[in-house]
């Protein structure tokens, strides 16, 4: 999906969704006090819920971060060779390495 397309599916969505929790308030049998109070009830455990879900969302990401951060590291350290370990057994004279004959 575009961008686009997931900003006006999230539009239709918020607007759809504010238009029946609009709806429902006008149509429901209960007074403006009752639904008042329903509402700002209702509007608390979602802001509980909205808090605990970006909790979760960051957990989550700082999780799925070092979990690449190691695939990274394992794959470098697989494919970059350790170039102690690929040099020493070279033999080389003090004259070779200050390139003297």
């Amino acid at each position: 999906m575009t961008k686009k397309s997931i900003l006006n599916s999230l539009l239709l969505a918020t607007g759809s969704f504010i238009g029946g929790v609009t709806l429902g308030v006008l149509l429901t049998p209960n007074s403006g006090r009752k639904s008042r109070a329903w509402i700002s009830e209702h509007a608390e455990e979602l802001t509980n819920w909205i808090e605990r879900q970006r909790i979760s969302a960051g957990r989550k990401g700082r999780l799925k971060l070092l979990h690449i951060r190691k695939n990274v590291h394992d794959g470098l350290k697989q494919n970059i060779p350790d170039l102690y370990e690929a040099t020493e057994r070279i033999n080389l004279s003090e004259q070779e390495l200050l390139n003297e004959q």
